[in-house]
């Protein structure tokens, strides 16, 4: 038999089975009466009926020989969709009032009363047969938007497993699904695969650059040095605590000076043995590319890691953030007539900070091998918001 979403007792839910084999029954000797194609879009979606004919048949079939059986069934997606649209299709053909009678000894429980009282109204079988609408297409097309956008926090929240509703999706819709949950998947890799120092550094810059934005008058006003140094001194502290040294303005790579190009300069020096870690940029908005070209050519095959910092004070945050997106998927440095240094693989995010993004490159000595460089950036270009408290105090 096919299952409520009510716990009620096996001669109520043998009465309501029976009403569902007889719609059941209509529907396939309508089919055999006329081109199986022509009806059975009514109760599939058209992509699935056109890639899956045969199965279609075969879920009406095994539909209703759950009808008929003792074991209790509950549906996959496939089967809710079909069994939701043939009681839809059942109230448009035809007015046939059930007489199922339910003897008031046979009743239990209040859900035992409800479903009785609702035995022979076929339309709210929807509510009786499903728990929620999640299989129905205006449910999955919003399921699938909010999923691309917070994956599988998303799922976690609605309670839903999008994967157990693939067959239902149109094949570019699955594409979509699948490449989002790729993306997600290897964010979560790249978030718990960073070494721990790594991890430590990442986040002590990041909350420097949080606490900076929390004064945007202050940052208004504030110079690429001031802010550099503004950093490297909220992040220090928590840095050699666990001896690692955040320098600044210090000479490295390729500088067209001996002092005073390399913004950041983070190393540890331990058992006599000296280690870069990583090495890092700030810019204000208007020389992105010119920075991350400047950061590469300070680095060498031994840093671990670079990053930059975009200091955005004179256009809108939502232009900064597209901007800069389009420039690091564009990114190279041509030598020779050769194209080198572009991204390697997807642009990530860091999902626990907010428009971080992670960028993999090719080191050019060591073929096959790759650093990373992480994006962050601080926004002091908030008019509207300074315009709004403006008015509040008029």
């Amino acid at each position: 038999m096919i299952n409520t979403d009510f716990k009620i007792s096996n001669t109520l839910l043998e009465k309501v089975n029976r009403n569902i084999y007889l719609i059941l029954e209509l529907y396939i000797e309508t089919c055999k009466g006329l081109d199986y194609e022509d009806i059975l879009d009514e109760i599939f979606p058209f992509h699935f009926v056109r890639k899956n004919k045969e199965k279609c048949i075969e879920v009406i079939e095994e539909l209703k020989e759950y009808t008929t059986d003792f074991y209790l069934h509950e549906l996959n997606p496939v089967q809710q969709y079909a069994l939701f649209h043939l009681i839809e299709w059942w109230l448009e053909v035809t007015e046939y009032e059930f007489e199922e009678i339910i003897d008031e000894k046979e009743l239990i429980s209040e859900e035992d009363i409800y479903v009785a009282e609702n035995i022979n109204n076929i339309d709210n079988y929807k509510s009786i047969l499903f728990s929620d609408w999640d299989f129905l297409e205006e449910g999955l097309a919003h399921d699938l938007e909010y999923y691309k956008i917070y994956g599988p926090a998303y799922e976690e929240l609605r309670d839903i497993n999008l994967e157990d509703y693939l067959e239902l999706l149109p094949d570019d819709k699955k594409m979509e699904f699948f490449r989002t949950k790729n993306k997600y998947e290897t964010y979560l890799k790249l978030e718990t695969n960073i070494p721990k120092h790594e991890q430590l550094v990442i986040k002590q810059l990041y909350n420097a650059i949080m606490l900076r934005q929390n004064d945007p008058r202050r940052l208004q006003s504030t110079t690429e040095t001031e802010l550099s140094d503004d950093v490297s001194d909220i992040a220090k502290e928590k840095l050699h605590e666990n001896g690692i040294i955040i320098a600044r303005e210090m000479p490295s790579g390729y500088s067209k000076k001996n002092i005073g190009e390399c913004d950041f300069y983070i190393y540890t020096y331990k058992d006599g043995i000296y280690r870069t870690i990583a090495i890092g940029e700030n810019k204000e908005w208007g020389n992105f590319e010119n920075q991350l070209k400047q950061l590469i050519g300070y680095m060498t095959q031994d840093v671990e890691f670079g990053f930059t910092i975009l200091f955005n004070k004179s256009v809108q945050s939502s232009t900064a953030l597209t901007k800069r997106l389009e420039m690091l998927k564009n990114f190279y440095v041509e030598v020779d007539g050769n194209k080198i240094f572009q991204i390697v693989g997807d642009i990530l995010e860091i999902k626990s900070m907010n428009d971080v993004l992670v960028t993999k490159h090719e080191n050019p000595e060591r073929k096959g091998t790759y650093f990373k460089i992480y994006h962050f950036i601080i926004n002091a270009n908030s008019g509207e918001r300074k315009e709004s408290a403006l008015q509040a105090r008029r």
